[in-house]
This record gives C-alpha cells, sequence and structure tokens, in this order.
C-alpha cells in the first residue's frame, strides 16, 4: 500500500482524478521530509522534482498535474487560467 497519497472515494466523472498527498514517501531532508512537492518554500528543487516524478509514476498520471504555490489565504485560482 502506498501511503504517499490518498484516493477519495466518492463519484466522480472518468475524466476526473482527485487525490490528496501526505508527508510521506518522498526524499526531501528535514524540515520538508518528506514528500514535500513545493519549489516555494526552500527546499532543494531537485529534490522536488523527484518527488513530483515519483508521485507522477505512483498515481500512473497521463502527465504532469497542474503544480501550484499554496498557500493560506483567500484567493481562488481557477483550472481555467491554466
Amino acid at each position: 500500500m502506498n501511503n504517499s497519497f490518498i484516493i477519495p472515494d466518492w463519484p466522480a466523472a472518468d475524466t476526473i482524478r482527485a487525490f490528496s498527498t501526505t508527508r510521506l514517501g518522498g526524499i526531501s531532508a528535514a524540515p520538508y521530509d518528506s514528500l514535500n512537492l513545493g519549489l516555494h518554500v526552500g527546499d532543494n528543487a531537485d529534490t522536488v522534482q523527484a518527488n513530483r516524478n515519483q508521485l507522477i509514476q505512483d498515481l500512473n498520471l497521463p502527465e504532469a498535474p497542474r503544480w501550484l504555490d499554496q498557500i493560506h489565504g483567500t484567493h481562488v485560482c481557477s483550472a481555467q487560467d491554466w
């Protein structure tokens, strides 16, 4: 069982892939350990890219997802902006 992500059990269209990641299963060192996916927090960029590539492989995604610089705030990002 892979513990680096959680796939929700709710109805969605076949074209929708939803998941949440955990901190487990990556290679980032403290204080980012271990599955850091954010390039905006000070972790090594090569390490973050390796974590992202591993997640893409583990989830068998056809292409890379849209990565966001997630922060705590009230701004909403529309997927149509991509």
